[in-house]
C-alpha cells in the first residue's frame, strides 16, 4: 500500500469515526498516519480497505492497528478456505500419487489441507497448487515466512 492509498484509508476513518478525530490536532493525525503506514504498508490496499469496511459495519469505535490486522487475517483465511473449496469442487483432492482415490481418502486430504490452513501453515506444494486456482499470496505472508526462516536459523 502506498501513501496515497493510506490517505484514502485515513479519510474513510475520519468520516466513519468523526468523533475520534474531532479532538486530534494535525500533528497527532500525521503521527497516527505514519504509524498506520509503518504497520500496513506491506498489505495490499484492497485487503486493508475491505478490512476497514468490515470494521466500520461492526464497530462504532475507532479501530486500533491490531484490530485492522486481525480483520485482514480473517479476510485472508476466508479467501484461503474459498480456494480450497474451489479445489475440492474441481476434483483436486480426488487424485493422489497412485491414481484416483476413494471418497474417504479425498475427504481426508481436504481435511488435512484445511487443518494446515487453520494452523497457519501452507506447504509450498499446496501454495503453488492454490495459486493455480487463483489464490494470490499476500505480500505480508512472504515476509512472515522469511522471518520464521530467520528465527529457525538463528539469524
Amino acid at each position: 500500500m502506498d501513501q496515497s492509498e493510506l490517505s484514502k484509508i485515513i479519510a474513510k476513518l475520519k468520516i466513519a469515526y468523526a468523533y475520534y478525530f474531532k479532538e486530534l490536532d494535525e500533528d497527532l493525525i500525521v503521527a497516527m498516519a505514519s504509524l498506520f503506514y509503518e504497520n500496513l504498508k506491506d498489505y495490499e490496499y484492497e485487503r486493508v480497505n475491505k478490512a476497514i469496511n468490515n470494521i466500520i459495519r461492526k464497530s462504532k469505535y475507532m479501530p486500533s492497528i491490531s484490530d485492522i490486522l486481525e480483520e485482514i487475517d480473517k479476510i485472508d483465511k476466508i479467501i484461503e478456505f474459498d480456494i480450497l473449496k474451489k479445489m475440492l469442487e474441481d476434483g483436486y483432492f480426488k487424485y493422489g500419487a497412485y491414481g484416483e482415490l476413494d471418497s474417504v481418502q479425498q475427504v481426508r486430504n481436504y481435511e488435512k489441507a484445511t487443518m494446515w490452513l487453520e494452523k497457519g501453515i501452507i506447504p509450498e506444494w499446496l501454495l503453488q497448487d492454490m495459486m493455480k486456482y487463483g489464490y494470490k499470496q499476500p505480500l505480508a505472508y512472504t515476509e512472515k515466512k522469511q522471518l520464521a526462516g530467520q528465527l529457525l536459523l538463528g539469524e
